[in-house]
């Protein structure tokens, strides 16, 4: 028998199972921290508190590294062998979900995928060849999350596009987006950017033009600069010196649901702390007007989550022509992450 099992953030594994409730998957597992179990009807659900999905997920077991990939090749080569496109395999350990910086037994998930991909190579060539390391085309996705030295369960499934620009599975690792440390950033909050824009597939571009509304200290806005967009911060207090002092950064002193661009840009971004209903009526000013192409705009939760103010956020965007998603993210607390961008006409 096969499940479906959704990794999160870790301790917010109860919040999952409660949207899965919601969603209509009443028997769920917390199986370990950051990992829920669902059945396999729940393949095809893209929960906001759910990281990655491991759809047609089989429990395999084998006395030695040899034997467990076998075993991974019983339950992959049928999908692989179906498809057509560039595909990728995930090695996972319980402690990546934890954040672990070196997780136990990362080493011996690794020599069990590659003990697969040598024996594709050599009986399955084939299908080997259309192998691609975390591509942006990626088709299908083998997921390996091995529990000990002898049990792993393995997820093998083609990835399907969710809007914005998104895949599901997603295209790293349990989800987990790799966020260098910025010593430069003048706030931690920076992580959560990084963590969308992996999300989103689309790298804000040099020249691009952006607005970051509550930027103060400035974590979006470095985020921003480093990738040589031109920003306009808003907010009542200034940002961190040196962007204060970036000639490509205009620092706008005011309310930020109240400011708005002369023309559209190409970014909005927004971390402001208000009421989750708030963020509906920005997205109301900002999508009803097309005041920017791209958007990723936070909405901060005082307890459990809002489920009805982050519809109306969803459905807002999505009347006025945005394909809307939202996530929470590893680096994210008590809020989620709204991504939002414009869908062309015709």
């Amino acid at each position: 028998m096969s499940a479906t099992l959704f990794t999160c953030r870790h301790t917010f594994e109860a919040t999952l199972c409660v949207e899965l409730a919601r969603l209509g998957v009443t028997r769920t597992e917390i199986l370990l921290p950051g990992l829920v179990l669902a059945p396999e009807s729940a393949r095809d659900l893209d929960p906001v508190y759910a990281l990655q999905v491991l759809p047609a997920a089989h429990l395999i077991r084998g006395a030695s590294i040899r034997e467990i990939s076998l075993a991974v090749q019983e339950v992959a080569l049928p999908v692989l062998q179906a498809g057509e496109g560039p595909w990728d395999v995930h090695a996972i350990v319980p402690g990546m979900l934890k954040g672990t910086p070196k997780p136990p037994m990362a080493r011996r998930a690794g020599l069990i995928a590659e003990a697969m991909l040598a024996d594709l190579r050599k009986d399955q060539r084939a299908v080997w060849r259309r192998r691609q390391e975390q591509g942006s085309d990626t088709c299908a996705l083998v997921q390996l999350l091995l529990l000990d030295n002898e049990a792993a369960w393995v997820s093998a499934a083609p990835v399907r596009a969710l809007p914005p620009l998104a895949a599901w599975p997603c295209r790293v690792p349990a989800g987990l987006a790799v966020v260098a440390d910025d010593d430069g950033a003048p706030a931690s909050s920076y992580r959560k950017l990084l963590e969308a824009i992996t999300c989103m597939g689309m790298q804000p571009l040099p020249g691009q033009q952006a607005v970051d509304l509550g930027a103060s200290p400035g974590g979006w806005t470095h985020v921003l600069r480093r990738a040589g967009v031109h920003v306009t911060a808003v907010d009542r207090a200034p940002l961190a010196p040196h962007l204060m002092r970036d000639p490509q950064v205009r620092f706008v002193t005011g309310d930020a649901f109240a400011w708005r661009p002369e023309a559209q840009v190409d970014w909005l971004v927004s971390d402001i702390i208000a009421f989750p209903e708030r963020v509906a009526e920005l997205l109301q000013a900002w999508c009803g007007g097309q005041l920017a192409r791209h958007m990723i705009v936070q909405m901060k939760f005082r307890g459990e989550p809002d489920w009805l103010a982050l519809q109306a956020a969803l459905d807002v965007a999505r009347t006025c022509g945005y394909a809307a998603r939202a996530k929470h993210f590893f680096n994210d607390k008590n809020e989620v992450t709204l991504m939002l961008t414009m869908v062309p006409h015709g």
